[in-house]
């Protein structure tokens, strides 16, 4: 045979593996008990993206103590963990048992575990609590800012500090505070007088919210 047939081989039966642990990664493993709003953060003020009804089968691929996130037909996002039953291959459902999704960060990457035990397993939390998913940073607006974002916004932050005072309106109702016309205080943080554009604030205001979603442990 020659080689190149049994290059393409390989590569079709690598496909067809990587097809099947697909599949078998998002196959539902939870239903609803109830309607529910999907929220984009676990937070009930955050923005609702989608909703489920009761008895629809999701995925769960990450929980916190209160709220896991369900990947669905249409925007994914959070629900209550208390509207979720388990459910096995078949779809057998295991109501008034708890169910449990954590994230391990290691060497390899993180590695996630779902499933009706009462204790996920740890995660490595190499900076505490405030450890961020892989893919976002701390935006370190000042010092001790360990909102999870992303490297673009945590820039964006640091290049608005270095120009604020070209933003400044010392004349201004506000004395050394005071903005030039357009702009606005940044307010990513109590006390914050950082000059931006209002988009940006409303984009910081966002990341504050969405902060806590973005950590390991949210």
């Amino acid at each position: 045979m020659k080689p190149y047939r049994l290059i393409v081989g390989a590569l079709l039966a690598s496909i067809g593996f990587l097809a099947m642990s697909f599949a078998a990664i998002a196959a539902p493993n939870a239903v609803m008990n109830t309607d529910a709003d999907v929220h984009k953060s676990n937070s009930s003020a955050s923005a609702v993206v989608n909703d489920v009804s009761e008895d629809d089968e999701v995925t769960v691929t990450k929980c916190t103590n209160s709220w896991c996130f369900i990947t669905i037909p249409g925007p994914n996002g959070w629900v209550k963990k208390k509207y979720l039953d388990p459910i096995d291959d078949e779809g057998n459902v295991f109501s008034g048992i708890p169910f449990n999704c954590g994230i391990t960060l290691g060497p390899g990457g993180p590695t996630i575990f779902c499933g009706t035990t009462t204790t996920p397993p740890a995660p490595v939390l190499p900076y505490g609590p405030d450890t961020c998913q892989v893919g976002y940073v701390w935006r370190d607006a000042i010092p001790g800012d360990h909102v999870c974002v992303t490297p673009g916004a945590r820039a964006a932050a640091a290049n608005e500090n270095a120009i604020a005072g070209s933003r400044v309106d010392p004349a201004g109702a506000y004395g050394p505070n005071s903005c030039l016309s357009g702009f606005v205080w940044r307010e990513a943080y109590s006390g914050d007088v950082v000059c931006v554009t209002p988009a940006r604030r409303t984009a910081v205001h966002q990341e504050n919210i969405d902060g806590p979603s973005h950590r390991v442990l949210p």
